[in-house]
């Protein structure tokens, strides 16, 4: 299986309430939906620097802490590789993928225009376990299942803080 994509989910705190930051992707895939920050990884780039080559293309903004979390993969044919980031600066600017806004952590997780996989395994990438791997089943566009299995021992040595 080939994973040549990646995902952020930026997360602030604003009296006590956590957000995050959403794009409502006016592209394929996930047209019309919210979404994390990401794209596809470019030839002779580590995953982290597509990361922060996607984060600084899509939004504007520097991170620190960004953190590997995992991967997501899809029918086990594709998938990507999952980041958290906790401290953002820069001016958010405007994204030609769709339009970003924070987002309150509760919304993200029960809204409906958001990517119907998310609130399977933001919760955990959130946190600071091990990274996992969510493997996601589709049947005609539908998410029928989200298996959480631990990744390889070789994974975790990808985690890398910044």
């Amino acid at each position: 299986m080939e994973i040549i994509y990646n995902i952020c989910f930026i997360t602030r705190k604003i009296s006590n309430e956590v957000e995050v930051l959403m794009l409502f992707r006016k592209k394929n895939p996930n047209r019309h939906k919210w979404n994390g920050v990401g794209g596809k990884l470019e030839q002779g780039e580590t995953i982290d620097e597509s990361m922060e080559r996607e984060i600084l293309e899509e939004t504007g903004l520097k991170v620190k802490g960004l953190a590997f979390r995992g991967i997501v993969t899809w029918n086990q044919t594709g998938g990507m590789y999952v980041y958290r980031a906790e401290d953002a600066w820069g001016v958010l600017d405007a994204c030609d993928e769709g339009e970003l806004a924070w987002k309150p952590y509760q919304w993200v997780m029960e809204a409906d225009e958001v990517v119907s996989n998310i609130k399977y395994y933001l919760k955990d990438i959130l946190q600071d376990d091990p990274p996992l791997e969510f493997a996601c089943i589709y049947e005609n566009e539908h998410l029928i299942s989200v298996k959480k299995k631990p990744l390889p021992d070789l994974a975790k040595e990808l985690t890398l803080t910044i």
